[in-house]
């Protein structure tokens, strides 16, 4: 019966790799090395899918340090990498998971590792092309960091939208502005102009703004696409080009408009944008951050040293003599281009516009959280009325210029007679009494023009309501151009001083350009079903015109294309909110809405502030003009003046086009969230509005949150954050956190906060009393940074002294600790005395990253059984010897030899970018063992046995008769020892030690 059984019975097979499921081969495959992969792939095709899969799940690519020879290789990893990815038969992207591209060092060394890939050669464009390419393939890629300022191109940017993977994005952006140009325009027929570029055709009004050709010996206003004002006095300028392309072209499509770059991404866990070099990013910012506010738990935001330093006061002008010599040495941060110290203005203009600077930064974050609109700051009454006057003088008023006329031509006179310059005071008072008679002279005239005025006036009121009263049931809305010329004809008889017609007043000769009187289509109206024709071209021409360059900027975006993609599924009420259907309403749109309306008075104050610099403009090189007429040196110093003004006012434009950028980029964004969130039956419209419901009550869900460099205020981190699931936080260099403290304090005492880890620079004593009511931390990062750090601080420099820090953070959350950085560059306040390193040594039994400054006699590491890696920053001793740090860091591990239970690895002592490895006797036996267990196999039975053995266990083993003379006793000690040392590797550089916190760059920099 059994032998019937067993021969029924199959037989059994053995077990291969290959029989096994796919899961257990790859978790099998996962734990191989490099090399044993690299034989894996060549043994089958199915061999070779395991084997990529591991292989090129991960690209990482570092960009060494010029001066570290240890990175010198003939092969060239990202090239090759790259190539591997695009051109093999085989497709090894697909497996592609994470793709790193970083550097091993930060701050300038970094700029030099990648400095032949930046996108402005040829080198860095072949990279952005490679690396698009390998995109295109990479289907399933969840992790992308960009962690150098090299700029990517705009396909590269649309590659990355496309992955809907991809879950973390860490981008380092460029230094300096985009590289992208907008592709030409299609090419027309200049004999059939479109109805839209005969509308654009350029004012004549705007003489002195109008790229004509100028007149000889004059100055201009420079050409909007032209960095710096340049004269025109001393050569004739070259000809300018014709402006027609920008002028055909007042509304932006949507072909028109740049490609998303951060606006494209969404869903994402993790987001990192660092180095923030301009402001203009901050709407995109602003709508990635919205796209991913469900599922969003990370984010870490920067601004660049470049940008901060323009919100920072600009250093005084001192005498090169009285500099102090040890600051000859010191490396301060040069600014970029447009945004420094080094532009031709006065102290008190810089400093003014530095406070500018920090208001708008100060904004920004409000800004990516959408919780403040983007205001346009107005420009100021007394300047209004300072600029009304001068237009007034300067169109009004002729006897001024013949005052100005009068007392330049008496001083050439003066100067041709005596030969000289330099007046005597007796000279001087003719001059002076010249000027009087001139100015009595005016008002005297003057006088008689009004009494002549007022006369025609009252004679010729009444004739003239009459026929307006007629004419209105006609004319109801009568062209701008014949309302002028009915206002200015009872003026014409009037004649001014010089027997000319006098001028009427701005108001109502150029009514055009009124800011009052612009009619600017209302955003919110945008979304009604109105007729097209109701768009910007209703705006007054002159705000187009002012500048060659903003005319293009001034067009809102075009209201069809919104009405058509919003009007379908809902309208705005008159409340604001859009209705559904079903009577619900949207309350995520309310925002938008609101946003439009604050967007329409941004623009109506921008076209106001056009129109002051258009009337500056005029004045000021009507001034210049007339002064280079008489062609005297002595008026050489207030033409420089005047053409330093003229550069002042181009740089203004130049702004102010910028803010219309803005202005326009959030207009579209606020219409593109209207179009998404009033569909009421996509998937996505919901999902926004569920998201959108949850950050409008809650916050975003962030478990991470870090900011360097970005002004941050208390009132804009309680509307955006939930606090409740923040469990890190990093504020460097953020200007005064102790409103912020506060309010984590509140919120702590309603309910216990979940924050565990913490790292700023800006140590008050309310951060610490908050620090000692959290339940538990696990990092506490802080730091000082020295009086001469570049970009300084808005924050006021704290006295927090080592034994506040005890008493309120150490003595609570030591035994929960795991990660400690005291780290002080100003002064000793914070260095750890005796008191503190003991609380440390008896609590710190989870502790296993130390980093702080102690004084030679305080150090103490017996109770510290977990630590891993210490950093003593400075070893603060009175002994200057050179030998005290070496024979300190060498007693110091003598001494780890008495305490073989600690699993110190990692020391660096007073050296800023090295650290030392410690090998315990375990770990050599550990590797002594592995090697045995290899060398085993290789070993014959024969050498098992000793001196006399006879095969057998009934008698000792005697060693060979060699070392019967070389002392047992002797031997027995050595080798207790040599057990017991602990075996040192030096010079090793901190971005060699892996899994260490406190030796990453960004901790040890202080920066993100």
């Amino acid at each position: 019966m059994a032998s019937s059984v067993a021969e029924e019975s199959p037989p059994k097979q053995a077990i291969t790799l290959m029989s096994l499921p796919r899961e257990v081969q790859k978790e099998i495959v996962g734990h191989c090395s490099q090399c044993d992969l690299i034989c894996l792939a060549l043994v089958s095709k199915h061999c070779r899918e395991l084997a990529a899969a591991q292989l090129y799940r991960n690209f990482h690519i570092v960009f060494p340090d010029e001066d570290d020879p240890a990175f010198d290789s003939p092969i060239d990893g990202l090239a090759g990498g790259l190539d591997t990815f695009v051109t093999s038969d085989y497709d090894y992207a697909k497996h592609l998971r994470d793709l790193s591209l970083d550097t091993l060092s930060g701050g300038d060394k970094a700029e030099l590792a990648y400095k032949p890939y930046l996108f402005n050669v040829s080198c860095g464009k072949f990279m952005n092309t490679l690396l698009l390419l390998t995109l295109r393939k990479a289907k399933s890629l969840e992790s992308f960091r960009w962690n150098i300022r090299v700029e990517l191109s705009r396909p590269v940017y649309q590659a990355l939208h496309r992955i809907e993977t991809i879950s973390n994005v860490h981008i380092r952006l460029q230094s300096g502005p985009s590289l992208y140009e907008m592709p030409p325009p299609l090419p027309y027929h200049a004999s059939h102009p479109t109805p839209a570029t005969s509308s654009m055709a350029p004012l004549q009004h705007m003489s002195p703004m109008n790229p004509g050709p100028p007149p000889p010996q004059s100055f201009m206003v420079p050409p909007p696409n032209s960095l710096f004002y340049v004269p025109t006095s001393t050569a004739p300028p070259p000809p300018l080009p014709k402006p027609a392309t920008r002028a055909k072209t007042p509304k932006k499509t949507a072909l028109s408009k740049e490609p998303p770059t951060l606006s494209g991404f969404k869903k994402l866990k993790s987001l990192a944008v660092l180095d923030i070099d301009t402001l203009d990013v901050v709407t995109e910012l602003k709508t990635c951050v919205r796209n991913s506010a469900g599922t969003l738990t990370k984010l870490k935001l920067s601004f660049s040293d470049i940008l901060a330093n323009q919100a920072r006061k600009p250093p005084p002008e001192t005498d090169p003599d009285d500099s102090d010599p040890d600051d000859e040495f010191q490396v301060v941060p040069v600014p970029g281009p447009g945004g420094g110290y080094n532009d031709d203005v006065s102290g008190p203009a810089r400093a003014f516009r530095a406070q500018e600077e920090k208001k708008s930064q100060e904004s920004v974050l409000g800004r990516i959280f959408d919780v403040e609109p983007y205001i346009v700051k107005k420009a100021p009454k007394k300047q209004r009325e300072k600029e009304k006057e001068t237009k007034e003088e300067a169109t009004l008023n002729p006897g001024v210029e013949f005052i100005n006329a009068i007392k330049v031509v008496s001083g050439k006179i003066m100067r041709d007679l005596h030969g000289t310059g330099d007046f005597t005071a007796s000279q001087q008072e003719i001059l002076a009494t010249i000027e009087h008679a001139a100015r009595k002279y005016v008002a005297s005239e003057e006088a008689k023009s009004r009494d002549s005025n007022s006369q025609g006036q009252v004679g010729g009121q009444s004739s003239s309501d009459a026929s307006s009263s007629q004419a209105a049931p006609e004319t109801p809305a009568a062209p701008v151009e014949e309302a002028s010329a009915t206002d200015a004809a009872p003026n014409e008889s009037s004649t001014s001083l010089f027997g000319q017609p006098a001028a009427t007043k701005a108001k109502e000769t150029q009514k055009d350009i009124d800011p009052d009187d612009i009619d600017i289509v209302a955003p919110e109206e945008q979304l009604v079903d109105e007729p097209a024709e109701a768009t910007v071209s209703e705006t007054p021409s002159s705000v187009v015109e002012t500048s060659g360059s903003v005319a293009s900027t001034t067009a809102l975006p075009n209201a069809t294309a919104t009405t058509e993609a919003a009007t379908p599924a809902s309208e705005p009420s008159e409340s604001g909110e859009v209705a559904l259907p079903n009577g619900a309403s949207l309350p995520g749109v309310d925002k938008a809405v609101s946003t439009l309306g604050v967007q329409k008075n941004n623009f109506k104050t921008l076209a106001e502030k056009l129109e002051l610099f258009e009337s500056r403009s005029i004045s000021v090189l009507k001034t210049i003009q007339e002064l280079q007429a008489f062609d005297s040196i002595d008026h050489a110093s207030r033409i420089a003046e005047l053409e330093k003004e003229m550069a002042d006012i181009h740089r203004d434009i130049r702004e102010i086009k910028k803010e219309m950028d803005t202005v326009e980029a959030e207009i579209d964004d606020a219409e593109k969230q209207i179009r998404v969130t009033a569909d009421a039956e996509s998937a996505e419209a919901h999902s926004q509005r569920v998201s959108e419901y949850l950050r409008t009550t809650r916050g975003l869900a962030l478990q991470s949150l870090s900011i360097y460099l970005i002004p941050v205020r208390a009132s804009v981190l309680s509307r955006a954050i939930d606090f409740r699931v923040l469990k890190r936080i990093t504020l460097l260099n953020v200007g005064p956190q102790a409103p912020i403290w506060a309010h984590l304090q509140k919120e702590n005492k309603e309910s216990p906060l979940p924050l565990r880890k913490i790292f700023t620079d800006n140590v008050s004593q309310i951060f610490l009393t908050f620090v000692s009511q959290l339940e538990e931390l696990h990092e506490f990062f802080i730091l000082e940074r020295d009086v001469k750090y570049k970009p300084e601080s808005f924050a006021p420099k704290t006295n927090t002294t080592i034994d506040q820090i005890r008493r309120l953070v150490l003595k609570k959350h030591m035994p929960t600790l795991k990660r400690l950085m005291i780290k002080n560059n100003s002064d000793t306040a914070w260095d750890v005395n005796e008191k503190a390193v003991l609380l440390i040594c008896r609590q710190g039994k989870e502790l296993q990253e130390l980093a702080c400054n102690m004084g030679i006699r305080v150090v103490n590491l017996s109770g510290l059984i977990n630590l891993r890696a210490l950093h003593i920053i400075q070893l603060r001793n009175d002994d200057t010897c050179v030998w005290v740090m070496r024979e300190t860091k060498r007693f110091l591990i003598d001494n780890m030899s008495h305490h073989p239970h600690l699993k110190l690895e990692w020391i660096s002592i007073d050296d800023e970018d090295r650290v030392e490895r410690l090998i315990r006797p375990s770990d050599r036996a550990k590797r002594d063992k592995a090697a045995s267990k290899k060398a085993k196999g290789k070993q014959k039975s024969s050498a098992l046995g000793g001196f006399g053995n006879s095969g057998n266990d009934l008698f000792p083993v005697l060693p060979p008769p060699d070392n019967w003379d070389n002392g047992g006793s002797s031997s027995d000690e050595d080798d207790e020892l040599q057990d017991q040392r602990i075996e040192m590797i030096d010079n090793i550089h901190f971005y060699d030690v892996w899994g260490v916190r406190i030796f990453k760059k960004e901790i040890v920099g202080g920066r993100l």
